[in-house]
């Protein structure tokens, strides 16, 4: 379980280099914000863990303000102000790396989104898609509080249903490989069945043949994003994972849509947690920069799993 736990955070990280980098050494947006979610979680856990009950939506909130920080904006006065943590002090994530402009916005607002009181209505991009994964690297939990964790914290930037869902269908999708141990084709078809039953028709019929339509060169939704994504992991899929791994890697690099980083970022996860972290290659992990700290937010997030 630890080896696809970490797995899949590193190869977010690798696929969203791949995707934006000529030398596939820099990560951006989606990976800052998948590891925020990692130490939200991971907080969650630690007061869990010593027996204090905690609200997971309420930590993930806090280490988006933190993340929003790092990105040089600052909330209102009138919004917390959360204690430092590890991951603040790593300078490799404080870099501003085409931000998501929802993300921003909701939270420079100083409210917690949710639900039932929705910011960032209009949007339906990728910006709570790309952040999902760790939700779907939940140990010992039922799909359906993965599906909640994950709607709960995309309400928090993104109130709109074509954003939230299909980042609720991707963490779904990484625990069913991961935890189910279904396999990749499984895993898509039972993706794609629970779309319908969201009231996602038309995403669901897009999962089931996820080559049918070509990335929209403009503001691409989330739904577009996740379809590209799992059309490069079966474009690419082999027999040894090792070469799967690489096949994406190569793969991603020659993308050139204005939204291949984040779709780099979403297939990476969704092969990590495939394959898991030794089938990763080492050359590019040691390329990789930041590569210490992603392993380390990945280690302390299992660690606290048991894993």
């Amino acid at each position: 379980m630890r080896s696809r736990i970490t797995g899949s955070i590193l190869a977010c990280a690798l696929g969203e280099a791949a995707a934006g980098s000529p030398d596939a050494s820099v990560f951006g947006d989606a990976t800052a914000l998948t590891l925020y979610t990692v130490d939200g979680m991971t907080e969650a856990l630690e007061w869990a863990n010593d027996g204090v009950a905690a609200d997971e939506t309420a930590c993930l909130w806090l280490a988006y303000l933190r993340w929003l920080g790092t990105q040089g904006e600052a909330p209102p006065s009138s919004a917390p102000a959360p204690p430092a943590r590890w991951i603040d002090r790593q300078d490799v994530l404080h870099t501003r790396r085409h931000s998501d402009a929802a993300s921003i916005r909701a939270l420079r607002s100083g409210e917690m989104g949710s639900r039932q009181r929705p910011l960032e209505t209009d949007d339906d991009g990728p910006g709570a898609l790309q952040r999902s994964a760790p939700f779907g690297l939940i140990a010992n939990v039922p799909p359906a509080m993965v599906e909640k964790l994950t709607l709960d914290a995309a309400a928090i930037t993104h109130g709109n249903p074509a954003a939230r869902i299909p980042a609720a269908l991707f963490a779904g999708l990484i625990h069913a490989i991961a935890h189910r141990e279904l396999s990749l084709s499984d895993a898509v078809a039972d993706a794609a069945a629970h779309a319908a039953a969201l009231g996602s028709t038309d995403l669901s019929v897009q999962l089931t043949s996820p080559d049918a339509g070509a990335l929209p060169t403009a503001s691409p939704t989330a739904g577009n994003i996740l379809c590209e994504a799992l059309r490069l992991v079966l474009a690419t899929a082999t027999d040894d994972d090792a070469a799967h791994v690489s096949a994406f890697l190569a793969a991603a690099a020659e993308q050139d849509a204005p939204a291949a980083r984040v779709t780099g970022a979403v297939a990476g996860a969704i092969i990590g947690a495939l394959h898991g972290r030794d089938a990763l290659p080492a050359a590019a992990i040691d390329q990789l920069t930041g590569a210490r700290a992603v392993e380390e937010l990945a280690g302390r997030f299992a660690s606290e799993m048991g894993a």
